[in-house]
């Protein structure tokens, strides 16, 4: 497993490094657009007020990663506890997998569970997910979209937490800042000559940024869930083997004994006769 999980890791790290330019490329972009000193009217831009927040969730799509999948539960059951707080109405999506079980132990059904997803979703799955929601938002049904998940920094770090997807301008903040800062911008959004206008140009552009930051974010869950399975399994051999040692300890220990106790008894016996 330990194996397995090593060679699917390093599969999944070369997709990452991949996509990391075209990612960082669309945050510069999305960046202008987000500081334009001339407001963009448009309803990915505006704040909704319906009360209603979706958060999806990604864990594992199979188990022995350790505490990988209640790291993740965690930061779910703050957000339900702080939507119940609120009076907000909160609804979870979920891939089938380990924390869907887990959700569900612990009381918390999701409103959604997306069973036709493998372990990193199709370009046509998350743009239709993505496409679902971003409607959602612009017909203001929608205040908030987070996603849960495990982040991957480096092979030595990875952390549970939530990126906000929408609305737009929260998720432009956190990207300028994710990797490699942006700010200041030697460029404004006004030094650009527009065809089309700037509403159909704003709107592509953040359903592009939306659905790379969804895909980033199952992108980086993938990498840590295979990274904590190869940890977890390479724990489980080490445990094995120091196990392996004891016994065998225990058991020449318990036959040493045995063969003296045998010694004892016929020297014994002789003695007598």
């Amino acid at each position: 497993m330990e194996m397995i999980s090593t060679a699917r890791y390093k599969s999944y790290y070369n997709k990452w490094l991949n996509i990391v330019d075209y990612h960082e490329a669309l945050a510069r972009a999305a960046y202008l657009i987000a500081t334009s000193p001339t407001p963009i009217e448009h309803p990915l831009m505006k704040l909704n007020t319906s009360g209603r927040s979706v958060i999806l969730a990604i864990g594992s799509s199979r188990g022995l990663c350790g505490g990988y999948n209640n790291y993740v539960y965690r930061i779910v059951d703050v957000h339900v506890k702080r939507a119940k707080q609120l009076g907000k109405k909160l609804d979870v999506f979920v891939p089938e997998g380990k924390l869907s079980t887990i959700l569900n132990y612990h009381g918390i059904k999701p409103a959604k569970v997306y069973t036709d997803f493998g372990e990193m979703p199709t370009d046509e799955q998350l743009a239709e997910v993505s496409e679902q929601l971003v409607g959602q938002y612009m017909e203001g049904k929608l205040d908030n979209l987070g996603v849960v998940y495990m982040r991957f920094h480096s092979v030595t770090g990875q952390q549970a937490q939530t990126l906000t997807i929408m609305p737009f301008t929260e998720l432009v903040e956190d990207l300028a800042t994710q990797r490699h800062a942006i700010w200041p911008w030697e460029l404004t959004f006004e030094d650009f000559l527009m065809s089309p206008g700037p509403g159909q140009i704003v709107e592509a552009l953040a359903k592009m940024t939306i659905h790379s930051s969804i895909k980033r974010c199952f992108m980086d869950a993938a990498l840590s869930e295979h990274l904590a399975r190869m940890v977890a399994m390479r724990n489980a051999t080490e445990n094995a083997q120091d196990m392996i040692k004891q016994l065998t300890a225990d058991y020449n220990r318990a036959r040493q004994g045995q063969i003296t106790r045998e010694l004892l008894d016929i020297i014994g016996g002789t003695g007598v006769l």
